[in-house]
Parts: C-alpha cells; sequence; structure tokens
C-alpha cells in the first residue's frame, strides 16, 4: 500500500505542476520533441469549430469550456488523437517529469454541451520500465478523479473568463 500511495502522491504532483504549467508559457518543444520543419496548418480551426464559425451556428456536441481546459491540462503528454465530434482526446504515452522508468497515458471523454461533471469522463493508465520493457502497472482510481477535477476547475475559470 506505501508503494502505491507513493506513486499516487508522486503523480499527483506530477499532474499539479501539469496544471500549474499549462497555465504559463512554455517554448514549443519544451514538452514535445522539436520538430526539423515548421507544420502546415492544417485547415480546420477547432476554435471555430466551436464557436459555429465554420458552418453558420453548426454547434459541436461537446462543452466549448470542457473541451478547451481538457487541452490545457493535458498538454504536458504527447497528443495521440484529437475528436471534437466525438469529444475525445486521447494523449500518447509520455511524462511530465524527469522519470524514464515511468510513463502516463489519458483519454478524456467530453460527452455533453452541459458544464457538469457528468459532461465528463477521464481514463488515467501507468506503465514502469522493466526488464526492457514497458509492462502496465497499477495507478489509483483517484489519479483519474484528480484529472477530472483539474479540468473542471480550468473549466470554470475559462467560463468566468468569458462572462467578465
Amino acid at each position: 500500500m506505501t508503494y502505491l500511495s507513493g506513486n499516487l502522491n508522486r503523480l499527483l504532483a506530477v499532474l499539479a505542476a501539469a496544471v500549474f504549467l499549462s497555465a504559463c508559457t512554455v517554448e514549443e518543444g519544451f514538452f514535445r520533441p522539436v520538430r526539423e520543419e515548421p507544420e502546415e496548418p492544417s485547415g480546420i480551426n477547432v476554435t471555430e469549430l466551436l464557436n459555429g464559425g465554420l458552418n453558420q451556428g453548426a454547434r459541436l456536441p461537446v462543452n466549448q469550456f470542457i473541451w478547451q481546459a481538457s487541452l490545457d491540462t493535458v498538454d504536458v503528454l504527447p497528443l495521440a488523437a484529437v475528436d471534437p465530434f466525438s469529444g475525445v482526446i486521447a494523449t500518447d504515452w509520455g511524462s511530465a517529469n524527469a522519470s524514464t522508468q515511468e510513463r502516463y497515458r489519458l483519454n478524456v471523454f467530453v460527452t455533453s454541451v452541459e458544464l457538469t461533471v457528468d459532461s465528463l469522463r477521464v481514463a488515467a493508465f501507468r506503465q514502469e520500465f522493466r526488464g526492457g520493457r514497458w509492462v502496465d502497472a497499477p495507478l489509483d482510481p483517484e489519479v483519474a478523479r484528480s484529472v477530472e477535477d483539474a479540468i473542471l476547475l480550468r473549466a470554470r475559470q475559462l467560463r468566468i473568463a468569458e462572462n467578465g
């Protein structure tokens, strides 16, 4: 039990730092590999989609504040998939600290246009590097709950900032 609580405390500290850092300006490439060549814009702007700008009044089936807060919060991990139409954000394996012995992955599901606790679900995964390979490792379910709380707090901050 001490091993699990020690890892939980470490992960909560990492996630708290991630929330803090997501509000700071960070140089490109600090948490992600630096790209050799600049990428061309890919055509669809998620902010325009969320605001209904591309299809005169079309709205996505996700809460814009929870969606943006989710992107802000998981930004310390590399993104693997982002689909605003289904409300899914999936990160790739990564670590927000210098540890090379453990890594984390998050799946975020935004399920409603409402700004409520029921509109958000997070699944968190952890792996350890043992015997020359990555193996699944236990992770306290409270970690996913802590990420949800961080996202909802950030969503409330975004809503307050927009509404003055």
